[in-house]
């Protein structure tokens, strides 16, 4: 398989384990909400730090693949992410429900540590 191909791949298995992490921490959230019931503005909170999470794991995941350049594979899967969560959203019909410097502040999260991950990794 030639690098691009082998990189490729590596972003997906990035992707992969950043939804898994995102998947384990929403399912907690849940619990927690359902016990806590907290306002609405911690629950957002909480959402992006699950973004967080999930990104710099998929960042790390990528950046350990990658020989070169590590935050900047870490960069490309967290921007990656962040589109796919919005493309999964648009198609839910529920695209954008937050204005727009939300959805801003969740990229840059998502962007940036995704790049953090790629940098902290081995």
């Amino acid at each position: 398989m030639n690098g691009a191909g082998k990189m490729a791949k590596n972003v997906m298995k990035s992707l992969l384990a950043a939804y898994l992490v995102t998947a384990v921490f929403l399912f907690v959230l849940a619990f927690v909400l359902l016990k806590l019931q907290p306002d609405a503005q911690k629950t957002g909170i909480a959402i992006l730090a699950c973004y967080v999470i999930s990104c710099l794991a998929g960042g790390w995941v990528c950046g350990k693949k990658a020989e070169k350049r590590k935050f900047l594979w870490g960069l490309l899967s967290g921007i990656l992410y962040f589109i796919l969560l919005l493309a999964v959203s648009g198609l839910r019909e529920q695209a954008l429900p937050v204005g727009t410097m939300q959805v801003l502040t969740a990229f840059i999260l998502c962007a940036c540590s995704g790049m953090a991950g790629g940098m902290l990794s081995p």
